[in-house]
């Protein structure tokens, strides 16, 4: 049996998880931003969002479903 604890994270689910946190972190930036009328805060957040979404649209489209998940 495989020990679970000391498992490591592979480098295509490493990438999933930052791309989850960067556009975490970018909607906050983007409701930040449109609060307080900062247009720089909300256009880079709107600018990392997308590179979170194409980050994880890759990695879905590289390892989506197979054959055998249905």
């Amino acid at each position: 049996m495989q020990d679970y604890k000391n498992r490591k994270l592979t480098k295509s689910e490493l990438a999933g998880v930052s791309a989850a946190f960067i556009m975490f972190i970018a909607i906050g930036m983007i409701m930040g931003g449109t609060a307080v009328g900062n247009d720089k805060v909300f256009y880079l957040g709107a600018f990392l969002f997308s590179i979170g979404a194409g980050v994880a649209l890759y990695l879905l489209v590289k390892y989506g479903k197979k054959d055998k998940d249905f």
